[in-house]
């Protein structure tokens, strides 16, 4: 007697554990978490790039720009950082 794929599959699967559809809010903070991932990591390379711009400026009102700039996106990676380590905490 030949078994059909399905058959196969129903009969090695039966004692695995089944997983739940997970609920809108759940997969939506999901998401937030990788978006907010990938912004804290934009943040940081945009903060080292603007640290080297400042180290190859001769004039030293557009290294202050640059300084400026690093030292708000560092404020603002570390602030993101903590909202999104009080999101996975909950």
């Amino acid at each position: 007697m030949l078994l059909d794929l399905s058959t196969i599959f129903k009969l090695i699967n039966y004692n695995q554990p089944q997983l739940r559809e997970l609920d809108p809010t759940t997969i939506q903070r999901i998401k937030e978490g990788a978006y907010l991932v990938k912004i804290i990591s934009e943040t940081e390379v945009t903060a080292r790039k603007c640290e080297y711009y400042a180290s190859q400026c001769f004039d030293q009102e557009l290294k202050n720009f640059f300084n400026n700039e690093s030292s708000k996106l560092k404020n603002a990676k570390s602030k993101l950082q903590q909202y999104y380590e009080s999101m996975t905490k909950e």
